[in-house]
């Protein structure tokens, strides 16, 4: 389904499928057992459920301390979905764009050698426990999944709890992927006769670039759906990149965002976050910035079309939003398609 652009919830968690957690002292409650370093603190203060949770904490230096699990993909997994609540204290803002605190994920071979490196959460400052959950497609060739709680060469503190990695067989992405149509369908029948702010549009570049700002072409021949993509091509180690500006609803507290995304031959830069982008930006309006920007999605060397979704809680303030897609001082090919935003 095409271009539903409306304020729906993504059915991720209602689907009767096995809900078994690949990861093992998921909630910290055995101490740090299962978990690999020695930089981390249990907690039986502050924590979101059960007796314990984990924080790292680092006041000088700005060194990476982190821990981190490996576990086996079962058979036949083609994505994972990975959640968890995260508390930060004082995080500070580092020269990179990944020196945060960070949850991320890295798929890896038989061998154990990296595939691929995701973000399911990069948060800053000073947050209350906030529920982090991203779909992650399984790439070519990856075996296992290792899972990575750190500050990224940043000081402050962060807290963890509740991890979870939930395999999902190809059958299941594809009924989760109905059951969102679904939902968006009836959506859209009962609500098409209300007026509605600024919300964003041409998701699907259906309508070549309207509604975008910036220089970018669309691929009529690579798409996932209906007849178009967005097509982001650089030669050269440049931003290169389009946006859009939206209104957020009145009293929203969270916004998921979503989007099927592809990559040819992505090179990255010499930073770690110079490649593929998908982020969001939270103001009051348009260019007083309510909280930190947020990845939903970096993207690198060669993938198929990958589904990408992330729920965010909005910073206090926030009157609109603005999606970016970009290369950023990378070169390569960005293709994106159906991008939707949502809130509650």
């Amino acid at each position: 389904m095409k271009n539903l652009l409306l304020f729906f919830i993504l059915p991720l968690c209602q689907i009767s499928f096995a809900q078994t957690n690949l990861v093992k002292n998921a909630g910290f409650e055995t101490e740090l057992n299962n978990w690999r370093g020695d930089v981390a603190t249990i907690s039986p203060y502050d924590k979101k459920s059960g007796k314990n949770s984990c924080f790292i904490n680092q006041f000088v230096g700005a060194e990476w301390k982190g821990i981190d699990q490996i576990m086996a993909l079962p058979k036949n997994t083609a994505a994972v979905e990975l959640s968890g609540w995260v508390k930060t204290e004082a995080v500070e803002k580092g020269k990179n764009e990944w020196n945060t605190g960070k949850f991320d994920i890295e798929f890896l071979n038989s061998g154990e050698k990296g595939i691929e490196n995701q973000s399911i959460a990069s948060v800053l400052g000073t947050t209350p426990w906030t529920f982090y959950k991203k779909t992650i497609s399984v790439p070519a060739g990856a075996s296992k999944l290792r899972i990575m709680l750190a500050l990224g060469q940043t000081n402050g503190s962060i807290f963890f709890d509740d991890i979870k990695a939930v395999a999902i067989s190809l059958e299941q992405l594809n009924k989760i992927h109905e059951e969102e149509n679904a939902k968006t369908t009836a959506a859209l029948i009962s609500t098409n006769s209300e007026s509605k702010p600024a919300i964003l549009s041409n998701g699907d570049f259906e309508n070549e670039m309207a509604s975008w700002r910036g220089n970018a072409s669309v691929s009529k021949t690579i798409f996932k759906e209906g007849k178009a993509a967005l097509a982001l091509n650089s030669t050269s180690f440049d931003w290169t990149g389009i946006d859009q500006i939206a209104d957020v609803p009145e009293n929203a507290t969270s916004i998921t965002l979503s989007a099927w995304l592809k990559s040819d031959n992505i090179k990255p830069g010499k930073d770690p976050w110079n490649n593929g982008l998908f982020n969001v930006e939270f103001t009051k309006n348009g260019t007083e910035k309510t909280g930190d920007d947020q990845n939903i999605a970096f993207v690198t060397a060669t993938t198929d079309w990958t589904f990408y979704t992330k729920t965010l809680p909005l910073p206090a303030g926030t009157k609109k939003y603005r999606i970016m897609l970009a290369l950023g001082f990378a070169s390569g090919t960005l293709y994106a398609d159906d991008i939707v935003v949502s809130f509650k």
